[in-house]
């Protein structure tokens, strides 16, 4: 079923207020389980020390708690700037892209297969991972950053916006993009999945 003239009008009407609620609340998710992504994070980062001299077997709650003890309770949250900024759009572009496909693979009687709504949702999700995936490589390398600082080195990253261009100068702008083939494979089957049952 082709969208109509009214099918056009009543997106435009809906969509910045959709954009805007899906992009909030995605970003207060993320800063509510910043801290656990965090600990994720170094947690597989510590087996990498480990193979470099570090011989102490950790949990998840003793790299919590030295990341409280070497840089306060603000060390939770470092590397929150990007990964909100990647929510801003990914959420978004994956929720509300998937809309519009979907609405408009419909049939002529407003149905739609359970393989359509599939590839609708993976599409969705591959063109919102390219789009945030500079913001997602910053989020990784400034997590990865902390674990450096909590060693007594320098941080590579002063914020988001200074890794984003030191990476786009010193790698080209070809490498905020590394690791996005994995990254869009991930987001078309998680997408796939999720946002076909989310109907």
């Amino acid at each position: 079923m082709k969208p109509t003239q009214e099918h056009w009008r009543e997106w435009r009407l809906h969509d910045p207020a959709k954009i805007l609620v899906t992009s909030i609340t995605a970003m207060a998710a993320e800063t509510t389980t910043f801290p656990i992504d965090l600990t994720k994070t170094r947690l597989q980062l510590h087996g990498e020390s480990r193979s470099h001299g570090s011989s102490q077997p950790t949990n998840a709650f003793r790299v919590a708690s030295e990341i409280v003890r070497r840089q306060g309770p603000l060390g939770l949250y470092k590397g929150l700037s990007p990964a909100t900024l990647r929510h801003m759009f990914y959420t978004p572009i994956r929720i509300v892209g998937y809309e519009h496909l979907r609405n408009s693979l419909k049939t002529d009687d407003g149905s739609l297969s359970l393989q359509a709504r599939a590839i609708s949702g993976g599409l969705s999700g591959v063109i919102a991972q390219l789009v945030a995936s500079p913001a997602d490589l910053v989020r990784v390398r400034m997590q990865a950053d902390g674990r450096f600082v909590s060693q007594g080195f320098q941080p590579r990253y002063s914020g988001c916006f200074d890794a984003l261009s030191k990476i786009a100068r010193e790698e080209g702008v070809g490498g905020l993009w590394k690791g996005v083939f994995p990254s869009i494979q991930r987001a078309f089957l998680v997408n796939m999945g999720e946002l076909a049952c989310y109907d």
